[in-house]
């Protein structure tokens, strides 16, 4: 980008690049500038998460696109659940934060700097809640939240099932791949808004196809970075992977045809891959 904003401006000076493409330019560059002040390394690759409000415009997005917190109460005048189904709702939310609290300790064992890691988190303690939603699913947001379907509580999952589905959430927000999407949409939008003049439906279309090809080519990345994370922060809290393992084939693992199941399937792959590497480790040196 640097090289790009000399060449403009030896153009310039030779008449060769208008006044006002050269500024709009200038600007994007500048732009950009301060986002690569703001990378950081992961693994072997560099990711902008620090620009600003990408933590807060990512919040925004889990708000919006999540069902709403699901109570234990029933109101009078509303349409409750049968009792049978309170219950059971009850008993899955009691055991989503009994498997939190032992992800927390977990987490902060591998990671004595959580706080400085994650400077959005309140306390630096995750906040798993169940919500409404018959579909199986999970998302998480930027500063710790993560939202699981209650569909998922009607499996009736094992403890190890569940600790795998919320440590995969942990690991999206500790490799803080949700601000590192909201600063790619951001940046697109802001380099859309300076190169193309004026207001357009064009121009928004255009910002928001860049955000989104910029957001899925780097989902099996982020996708695999957030399950190295998810088995570390496992087997911190205590869990065995061959006990996740085994669940993972009582549980089925596809429970729908939908993009969470499927990305779901990838990550149980992945964790069964790491049994039989680390079997396979233990054989060999027997």
């Amino acid at each position: 980008m640097l090289c790009t904003f000399r060449r403009l401006e030896a153009g310039m000076r030779q008449g060769i690049a208008p006044r006002a493409s050269f500024l709009r330019l200038s600007v994007a560059a500048a732009y950009l500038g301060l986002a690569g002040c703001a990378t950081v390394q992961n693994e072997d690759r560099a990711r902008i998460v620090d620009l600003p409000l990408a933590s807060a415009h990512a919040d925004f997005a889990f708000t919006l696109t999540t069902g709403s917190r699901q109570l234990a109460a029933c109101d009078e005048g509303t349409n409750c659940p049968e009792q049978g189904d309170r219950d059971a709702a009850k008993r899955f939310a009691l055991q989503v934060q009994r498997v939190t609290g032992v992800l927390q300790k977990g987490a902060e064992f591998q990671y004595p700097d959580l706080t400085q890691r994650l400077p959005g988190m309140v306390g630096s303690l995750f906040d798993v809640y169940v919500v409404d939603g018959d579909e199986p699913g999970s998302a998480s947001s930027a500063n710790g939240r993560i939202a699981l379907n209650a569909g998922l509580g009607a499996r009736n999952p094992y403890d190890d099932w569940l600790a795998f589905v919320i440590a995969r959430e942990m690991g999206h927000v500790i490799a803080r791949h949700h601000e590192e999407n909201s600063a790619a949409g951001i940046v697109t939008s802001v380099i859309m808004n300076i190169l193309i003049p004026g207001s357009s439906l064009l121009k928004t279309l255009m910002a928001a196809g860049g955000s989104e090809v910029a957001a899925k080519s780097q989902r099996d990345v982020q996708a695999l970075e957030a399950d190295v994370i998810a088995l570390d922060l496992l087997q911190a809290a205590g869990f065995h992977l061959r006990d996740i393992s085994l669940t993972l084939l009582i549980e089925p693992v596809s429970l729908d045809q939908g993009p969470w199941s499927k990305g779901f399937q990838v990550s149980a792959e992945h964790l069964q891959a790491e049994v039989r590497r680390s079997e396979l480790a233990f054989a060999t040196t027997r």
